[in-house]
């Protein structure tokens, strides 16, 4: 498709620049195109390929002779640098990321692609399959940070690695073992501070370890895949105990259980039937469900759009949260189904401050 090098000659190419003794060095940039994946769910894989093709000029327009541009496989490419220094092989680096950073033309499309890139320098003794494990872990470790950027390899990032892995086997035996558990956040009404409502919010105490931040295990859930799980958990229990709160309570009890679902969920063609089930299961009515997204999560449309569209359709209402720190804010109002806006504390901070902050937040609301 992209007339490169595949997986196998890139991998010839790297043994034998790893194995010379002359030249300045050797290093390798791992190249991951980000959210590749929405690209062909929302235009087809025709649009992909052509993109595909695009990035492969793109790369093979920043490379010197006798560097080495390869496609390992779905958007995944490498970029090995012969006879290089650290210093270069950090500006090819950074060059390789403003030029994916500028829209491409993709099969009559204008389409804006963006890249995570793990760069590692070769030493003696290596193989090319360890330069590409090194290569990977720093890749990910870019994600990790926030996509569209390249991160060095360092050997502590093995042992951080290493911990995810360790921690995302773990979660998955703590979802099976009852470690993990729901703790519920008071939504208040102003200015009487009157219960309107709970927000669930999931905690995991480790066997060993103790408490587990979220922070610590999230991510990990997210990497891995896990957050699928864990998230199906959180609405069948949050369900569970806003329906022991109302048989309890009556009209005492919470009028809205507030559930977090991830992106990972939304791409999930069965979402919305897994909200059914849940309902169902404990007899709520769907009003007394609220699911919170953020805008990152359904700003490019495509499967996670027509997901939140599927559950509003239950009657499930949608809340969009952090509001006015994502990518399409207003314009998103416009095509996602939205009920209850939640805004950033970076716009409530100064509420009672200038003239000017309070505008912003009056206007939001």
């Amino acid at each position: 498709l992209t007339r490169l090098a595949n997986r196998a000659l890139f991998t010839e190419r790297a043994e034998g620049a790893l194995t010379e003794t002359a030249g300045r060095g050797v290093a390798l940039a791992l190249i991951d195109l980000d959210d590749f994946k929405t690209v062909n769910d929302r235009l087809g894989h025709a649009v992909g390929d052509a993109l595909l093709v695009a990035v492969a000029d793109r790369l093979s327009a920043c490379i010197r002779r006798g560097d080495t541009v390869a496609r390992l496989g779905g958007d995944e490419f490498a970029v090995l640098l012969r006879d290089v220094t650290a210093a270069e092989a950090d500006r090819i680096a950074q060059e390789v990321i403003a030029v994916l950073g500028t829209p491409v033309a993709a099969d009559g499309h204008e389409l804006l692609v963006q890249a995570s890139i793990g760069l590692v320098d070769g030493v003696a003794g290596m193989d090319a399959s360890e330069l590409l494990r090194r290569a990977d872990v720093a890749m990910y470790t870019a994600k990790e940070r926030g996509k569209s950027r390249y991160v060095r390899y360092a050997q502590d990032m093995d042992t951080r690695a290493v911990e995810h892995a360790r921690l995302g086997a773990e979660l998955r035996q703590a979802l099976t073992a009852g470690e993990l558990f729901l703790l519920y956040q008071p939504v208040v009404a102003l200015p009487g501070g009157e219960l309107s409502g709970v927000e669930a919010l999931v905690r995991w105490h480790h066997a060993r370890r103790g408490p587990v931040s979220p922070a610590e295990f999230i991510p990990v859930a997210e990497r891995t895949g896990m957050i699928v799980e864990v998230g199906a958990w959180v609405l069948r229990e949050a369900c569970r105990q806003m329906a022991a709160w109302k048989h309890h309570y009556g009209p005492a009890a919470p009028a809205k259980m507030s559930v977090n679902v991830s992106a990972r969920q939304l791409r999930e063609p069965d979402f919305a039937q897994t909200v059914a089930d849940a309902l169902q299961a404990t007899g709520l009515r769907p009003a007394d469900l609220l699911l919170e997204i953020t805008e990152t999560a359904v700003f490019d449309g495509g499967p996670a759009l027509q997901t939140v569209q599927a559950v509003q359709a239950l009657g499930v209402p949608i809340a969009l949260d952090d509001f006015g720190t994502g990518h399409s804010s207003l314009g998103l109002l416009r095509t996602c189904p939205v009920d209850v806006l939640k805004v950033d504390k970076l716009f409530i901070d100064g509420v009672t401050g200038t003239a000017e902050q309070a505008a912003i937040a009056t206007s939001l609301a």
